[in-house]
């Protein structure tokens, strides 16, 4: 763990170091780049014009289509307080079992995962900004710039309008616009999903393996993309499996693994070592996930398992920033939206800020506490 937080911080540094360095050397800030310490921020007047074009000229058909992501957006923030609430529970029972996990790059998440999350982070901000530019469009709204922004190892992205034009907007308007960002990331979620559907098989066919972890048994020995079918007289489908043959092996036990490397069955010996959770249980120091083929021929090999990949990260982030996206934390969209949801049927400022802050403490109370608050 502390060497992987010690890459973590190399890596990070090192990063930084190149984009300052390209920053002053390519002149970025007259193309519409500006560096500040860990926040490198892109502007564009030319996208953010031609995105609100689309939205003025269509602004009938976008407004139908905004109000049905009013009805999803809405929901989304229902479940959103449904899932956190029952996950808590579930948490109090289980109180070492985290219910949500932060994405920390060599921490919770490999290094190898790392280009499948940027891909997936990029496409789902790029769409929600994108749905917001085409919204303020269809509100006539001005907007001053799109952008995208990265602060430390965090990517985001933003639609300046103009403040004064929206705040005289109709409590309507500005619910279209707030709920127009997660219903665009719920249509990539449905989408990522059709595509799986459609392009993997939905029956896992064994254990694929994702990274090995060094000083265990499967370290130097399995690679990263080997799929275990088996271990000695057990037929491996998916984790399930594998763990019943693991936990039925002792430690120590000398085991034959049958795996397919790049189309070719191959057997291969381990002796597994103690479960760091659970000494009399065997481990061979695997990342894995269930490995559902491709149904369709041509996808193969490494383009599967990028495609595959891909698709994993985009369904996960998608739904989870739609929904969380939706709860009335500050800073969120779930926040604009209930509070211009309050607007119409009440006129007192002071108990709409009320309502939505407390709803919104509530909502970081819930997060923190899923995520790894200390439970008795």
């Amino acid at each position: 763990m502390l060497e992987q937080v010690l890459l973590g911080f190399v890596i990070f540094s090192g990063f930084w170091a190149i984009v300052t360095l390209a920053y002053r050397l390519l002149n970025l800030k007259r193309h519409g780049f500006s560096l500040k310490p860990f926040l490198l921020i892109a502007r564009s007047r030319r996208i953010a014009g031609k995105l609100q074009a689309i939205g003025s000229a269509n602004s009938r058909a976008w407004r139908v289509a905004s109000n049905i992501g009013v009805l999803v957006s809405g929901g989304l923030a229902a479940y959103g307080f449904y899932f956190l609430i029952t996950s808590l529970m579930a948490r109090m029972a289980r109180p070492s079992h985290p219910s949500l996990y932060v994405i920390v790059p060599g921490v919770t998440i490999g290094w190898d995962a790392m280009p499948y999350f940027v891909v997936a982070a990029t496409i789902i901000i790029t769409v929600h900004e994108a749905f917001h530019a085409i919204t303020f469009g269809s509100e006539r709204v001005p907007i001053k710039s799109f952008g995208f922004f990265l602060a430390a190892i965090v990517p985001g992205g933003f639609v300046e309008a103009d403040e004064e034009a929206f705040k005289k907007s109709k409590p309507l308007s500005k619910i279209r616009v707030y709920a127009s960002g997660s219903f665009s990331n719920f249509l990539v979620f449905l989408l990522a999903m059709a595509l799986s559907i459609l392009t993997i098989s939905s029956s896992p066919q064994g254990v694929l393996v994702l990274e090995t972890q060094e000083g265990y048994p499967a370290h130097g020995v399995l690679r990263s993309w080997d799929v275990i079918v088996a271990i000695d007289n057990h037929e491996i489908h998916n984790i399930g499996d594998l763990n019943v043959a693991l936990s039925t092996t002792r430690p120590g036990t000398e085991v034959n693994v049958t795996i397919l490397r790049d189309g070719e069955s191959i057997v291969l010996r381990l002796i597994t070592a103690s479960h760091p959770g659970n000494s009399s249980r065997s481990y061979l120091g695997v990342s894995i996930s269930d490995y559902r083929p491709s149904t369709i021929p041509w996808l193969r090999g490494q383009a599967y398992l990028h495609w595959a990949s891909t698709l994993y990260w985009l369904t996960i982030l998608s739904f989870s920033v739609a929904m969380i996206n939706m709860l009335p934390i500050p800073l969120l969209d779930g926040s604009g939206f209930l509070r211009a949801l309050l607007e119409g049927p009440l006129k007192n400022k002071k108990l709409i800020d009320l309502i939505t802050n407390t709803l919104g403490a509530l909502s970081l109370f819930l997060l923190a506490a899923n995520v790894g608050l200390p439970i008795p």
